[in-house]
């Protein structure tokens, strides 16, 4: 049995020091770290350094700083797809099925829950993507994009194998309306379905008053000091796979809700098809794939984690925690969340900012000293790792 000790915050506070000690004078770098476990039962928010408006002018950080998610953004699309999926199906409904769409034939046969669990065959697009416009419109809109895949040559690789495409999620978007029956848009469904029933103030990028949101940064190794301008030129039509902007309260609910300490949530009954592998296909490094989550193992790392990551312009998120033994009925032991206002992708050991730590603070509730060496940590951005061809 893992015994979970709770981290201090001046053990978190050591941890976040040497990144917050590199930022420039004009620059506001902040981190929220959320932590929770049923036994010890504890459930906690810290914050460190601090934010600046996109102006330079004062904003407070707390537990309601508003921070963009970027791709954890991808596990509310997959818990809302879940909930059809398990309430009315089909279960084998393919993108072929819905005419409406008006995209190419070459993606009839995709399935929707391969939207959300990597192995759609799109291509790989978490670096430098070919499936959308060259001349991209602004804004990228749903009907935009379903115009582009209506005209490209663009097709789905035959061969399933893992491919991070953020187009995947923008298709669940534009797809999970006709699925679910409704006429609502895909971001009112989130809000009702998730948002709403959690209790979550979390907000859609293009709904998000600039006035609230923290400058954020861009990270180069060494220094904070260029300015990373907010949103993404693929918002609004990848709402799914990256347009969620959230407080550390908000993400502490989010973390607590995955972890089954919110039973009494409907959701609830969504855990086990969300945090179970999903397809035979797996990552390169060897992860299994939920639905939106990567579910790793302990095959060469001394614990196993469901997890997810994000990165966007100026913000990086990191999501983590046990696995359950039965998910949505047991709880998973320990798990943490980071969120940051740099998109943080190059630290000095290449490693993420986010990913170092929330594996860290794992390491340290698990009453283990974090290593030296943190290539092994898992995030979705792996240089070691090509993409499937």
């Amino acid at each position: 049995m893992t015994i979970i000790v709770q981290p201090s915050e001046d053990d978190l506070a050591a941890l976040v020091a040497p990144y917050l000690a590199l930022q420039a004078d004009n620059t506001s770098l902040a981190f929220a770290i959320g932590i929770a476990s049923p036994e010890p039962d504890f459930s906690a928010i810290y914050t460190f350094g601090a934010v600046q408006r996109q102006d330079g002018g004062p904003l407070t950080l707390d537990a309601d700083t508003p921070f963009v998610l970027a791709s954890v953004s991808k596990t509310f699309a997959a818990t809302a797809y879940a909930w059809y999926l398990t309430t009315q199906g089909p279960e084998d409904a393919t993108l072929g099925d819905y005419p409406e769409l008006e995209i190419g034939p070459q993606f009839a046969d995709i399935s929707l829950t391969s939207l959300v669990n990597y192995a759609s065959g799109l291509p790989q697009d978490n670096g430098s993507a070919d499936d959308e416009p060259t001349n991209m419109p602004q804004p990228y809109t749903v009907p935009g994009m379903l115009g582009f895949l209506n005209y490209t040559s663009m097709a789905p690789f035959p061969k399933p194998a893992y491919r991070y495409s953020n187009l995947g999620f923008g298709l669940m978007g534009a797809v999970l309306p006709a699925y679910a029956g409704t006429d609502d848009a895909y971001e009112q469904i989130v809000i009702d379905l998730i948002f709403s029933p959690l209790g979550l103030s979390a907000q859609f990028f293009d709904e998000v008053r600039l006035d609230t949101l923290p400058q954020g940064y861009y990270f180069n190794g060494q220094s904070y000091d260029c300015v990373a301008p907010p949103g993404w030129p693929q918002f609004p039509a990848y709402n799914g796979a990256g347009g969620i902007v959230a407080s550390p309260n908000d993400m502490q609910t989010w973390l607590l809700f995955n972890m089954g300490l919110m039973q009494e949530q409907p959701l609830n009954s969504l855990l086990p098809v969300l945090q179970t592998v999903s397809t035979p296909v797996k990552t390169g490094w060897g992860d299994h794939l939920g639905l939106g989550w990567f579910l790793g193992s302990n095959d060469g790392a001394p614990f196993a984690t469901v997890w997810k990551d994000g990165d966007l312009p100026g913000f990086s998120s990191y999501i983590a925690f046990l696995p359950s033994a039965a998910p949505g009925s047991a709880t998973s032991p320990a798990g943490v969340f980071v969120l940051s206002n740099t998109e943080g992708l190059n630290d000095a050991s290449g490693i993420e900012i986010c990913s170092s730590l929330a594996n860290d603070v794992l390491y340290l509730m698990q009453g283990m000293t974090p290593p030296e060496d943190k290539s092994g940590y898992r995030r979705s951005k792996r240089p070691d790792i090509p993409a499937a061809t």
